[in-house]
């Protein structure tokens, strides 16, 4: 899983059009956190509120995601374990002071 994950944050840093999607919820805390880890980090990411939104839930299921918010979808990579979510912002902080940073 690492190495997709150095492969999805390598591409995003190389090419800014690369697209970031979350799916969260408005009351969601887990979701609040993530959405302010991407903007300490400038990183653009468009989201999509699923608070009664079946037709994403149904696609999200139907691409292997979960039935639980939040998730991201980076170039069509979905990542929805929390763990997963955290090692992708780990490594964007890690490139930018050049240090490893394990995000919990």
């Amino acid at each position: 899983m690492m190495d997709q994950i150095k492969k999805l944050l390598q591409e995003i840093s190389e090419n800014n059009d690369k697209n970031v999607i979350l799916y969260t919820m408005e009351h969601c805390p887990a979701c609040k956190e993530l959405k302010e880890k991407l903007d300490h980090l400038n990183i653009n990411y468009e989201n999509v509120e699923m608070e009664g939104n079946q037709k994403m839930w149904d696609w999200l299921k139907e691409n292997n995601g979960k039935d639980y918010v939040p998730q991201a979808n980076v170039e069509g990579k979905l990542l929805s374990e929390f763990n997963e979510v955290n090692d992708l912002v780990g490594m964007v902080i890690s490139e930018i002071i050049n240090r490893r940073i394990v995000i919990k």
